[in-house]
């Protein structure tokens, strides 16, 4: 996932006409835009109104106060964050612009994270204790996603794999291993089982 595909405020590898390699402003501005174009293509009413665009918007803020060296105020903006909306992104996440996120509670983005990204309600990225010290380019054990990845309902992703572009994560599932582009992930069939007193 190269720079220019993965959006101006992902920053996988910083560009050298950012001061200092610090996250301007007009950057903030431009992944809000795209994260209210992408809530208007879905249908998800006003953003402004809604609680996931106030998560969006809040680690977009703690994201900038935490590129611009002012570590306390990021982390008082995180912690605002989870007691508003409920989600856990905290602002050492790389998250390009476009990211939709309807019902924020229970959401956890920790890594990195492309353009146009959608989760589902209780859909986390994040890290495995065993494997803290390997970087992928999310973080310290943390995934990466493509851009336009889709984390249905209860998705997880856990440790530093890469996911592709345009990939499908079905509700339930957990991922540990790297997921290609345009592939689509499904938990496995559910299955009845007989009653209480029934034959196993």
């Amino acid at each position: 996932m190269s720079e220019t595909a993965a959006g101006p405020d992902l920053r996988l590898s910083r560009g050298a006409d950012a001061e200092a390699g610090r996250l301007r402003w007009a950057e903030v501005r431009a992944a809000l835009s795209a994260d209210r174009d992408h809530w208007r293509r879905r249908g998800g009413g006003p953003a402004r109104l809604r609680r996931g665009y106030h998560a969006v918007w809040l680690y977009r803020l703690s994201r900038y106060a935490h590129e611009r060296g002012w570590r306390m105020a990021a982390w008082l903006l995180w912690l605002v964050n989870g007691w508003w909306t409920g989600a856990d992104i905290p602002p050492s996440s790389r998250i390009a612009g476009g990211l939709f996120l309807p019902q924020p509670y229970g959401t956890v983005i920790a890594g990195a994270v492309g353009r146009d990204a959608a989760f589902g309600i209780q859909a986390s990225i994040g890290g495995l204790l065993k494997e803290p010290d390997q970087d992928i380019g999310g973080g310290p054990g943390l995934p990466v996603l493509g851009d336009e990845v889709v984390l249905e309902a209860g998705a997880i992703v856990l440790g530093a794999v890469p996911i592709g572009d345009r990939a499908r994560i079905g509700p339930r599932t957990t991922i540990l291993k790297p997921v290609q582009a345009d592939e689509e992930v499904m938990p496995q069939p559910w299955r009845p089982l007989p009653g209480r007193g029934g034959a196993a």
